[in-house]
């Protein structure tokens, strides 16, 4: 028929608007809409389907590499009542005549009094969690107290000081960056702690410097407040590295340097990685490289594609560690390696053999959801939260995945019942899910294979 689009011109009308969009889709912040591929349609209705009286996934629940003292928590929570104590519960047109700073300062405030009343009920294992947390409270609190204080203070001076403790700040978690030693208990749950307690290090100052990064101290009092919440934030991520490190220390019964470990782990990763040789993404030659044929949905042919920026983003991402001496984040970027590509081929093939293809009705994407289900539970046995490891912190942040898939869903299913959605696309992260799920143990075994071998 004169018009018609075979796969192959399909294929690359697909990746044009891909491209046209690669500067956010790619980033994960949105999505490439599907270009005319003939799919079922669903409603509000369908969505609710989805995950009415449906099984839930397993919860989430971070594993934790060091146990701090009650006394850390209660000091940062001190200070989160010591930056709102001059900062009313109400504030009316009398106490700030702009509405839109009047609403800055009372959404900061809540923000951090609600973090802080999560984190004073925190217990056990969640002492750790709560203390990571009390940064995000005393962020909000400073932002608050500080927008409040620049509309009498003399701006010039509030923005002298804040661009001072902000560089001083800076330095500090710099220092701590470069100076970090890597070591632990010479045994295998040693070696796997170690590798997680250094990811969490180093990801957490490298937020903090991102915080330090956001904005420029401006005359703007709400960008002050918001710039004062940066340094207050990074000044907190600085003390509760101080506790861990201490608690960490105090908790080693004959300490090894594991710097030489952890670095012939990630040549051996990154031997592993180049052995696979997975394509880079330029073109429509690259569905031919990594063996996938004409899938005729544009909605699976985007997941698979995003699937394969993550394969090699881990792959990337594992070699610029390696470089960087950040040893704790290449080896968690290592181990996300084994589970994308592995999870990637596993979904290819089930696209390959029609398994998964484009949902014809609702059964199909709520039957996938609880398949994914299944492969967690059983992936949760296998991979116990109570061992702190990169392995298990891989499982919860992989588990992450399923509330912000059914969020989605519940999103769609919040309408008129006939209304139509798209929720045809999170089929397609379901089964990604799902293959992740599935493939994870193996992945962590492998991971392990490399981090603790003689």
């Amino acid at each position: 028929m004169t018009g018609e689009r075979t796969p192959r011109s399909r294929r690359r009308a697909f990746l044009a608007g891909l491209a046209a969009s690669a500067g956010v889709a790619l980033a994960g912040c949105s999505e490439v809409r599907p270009s005319e591929t003939d799919s079922t349609t669903f409603t509000a209705a369908d969505a609710e389907a989805v995950l009415a009286d449906a099984p839930s996934p397993p919860a989430v629940k971070w594993p934790v590499p060091v146990r701090p003292e009650r006394g850390a928590r209660e000091a940062a929570i001190e200070r989160v009542d010591e930056l709102l104590a001059d900062v009313p519960e109400s504030l009316g047109p009398d106490d700030v005549p702009n509405g839109v700073v009047r609403e800055s300062i009372a959404e900061h405030r809540d923000d951090a009094v609600r973090t802080r009343g999560e984190a004073a009920d925190a217990t056990g294992d969640d002492l750790y969690h709560a203390l990571r947390d009390l940064r995000e409270a005393r962020e909000s609190a400073r932002a608050s107290s500080t927008t409040l204080r620049a509309i009498d203070e003399e701006m010039e001076a509030l923005v002298d000081d804040l661009a001072t403790e902000r560089e001083t700040v800076r330095s500090a978690i710099e220092d701590r960056r470069g100076g970090i030693e890597y070591r632990g208990d010479d045994a295998d749950d040693g070696r796997l702690r170690a590798a997680l307690y250094y990811q969490q290090l180093e990801s957490d100052l490298d937020r903090a410097t991102a915080s330090l990064d956001r904005r420029r101290v401006d005359a703007n009092v709400i960008e002050v407040g918001e710039t004062a919440g940066d340094v207050e934030f990074a000044t907190a991520t600085a003390d509760v590295w101080d506790h861990f490190e201490e608690r960490y220390e105090a908790g080693l019964d004959d300490a090894t340097t594991f710097e030489p470990i952890f670095e012939a782990a990630l040549d051996r990763s990154i031997d592993r990685a180049a052995a696979v040789d997975f394509p880079e993404q330029d073109g429509e030659e690259w569905y031919d490289a990594v063996g996938v044929g004409d899938l005729d949905d544009d909605r699976l042919e985007f997941t698979l594609w995003r699937f394969g920026g993550s394969v090699v983003d881990a792959r990337d991402g594992t070699e610029t560690a390696r470089a960087d001496g950040d040893l704790g984040t290449g080896l968690y970027r290592a181990l996300e390696f084994e589970r994308t590509y592995r999870a990637f081929e596993r979904l290819r093939d089930r696209m390959a053999e029609g398994t998964v293809a484009a949902p014809s009705d609702v059964a199909e994407i709520r039957d996938e959801r609880e398949r994914a289900i299944e492969a967690a539970a059983a992936a949760r046995e296998e991979l116990p939260v109570s061992e702190p490891s990169p392995g298990s912190y891989a499982l919860s942040e992989t588990l992450r995945s399923f509330e912000w898939i059914d969020g989605t869903v519940r999103r769609a299913a919040d309408h008129d019942p006939e209304v139509v959605v798209s929720i045809d696309k999170e089929y397609g992260r379901y089964a990604r899910l799902r293959a992740e799920l599935e493939v994870l143990p193996e992945a962590v075994a492998a991971f392990r294979d490399r981090l603790l071998a003689d």
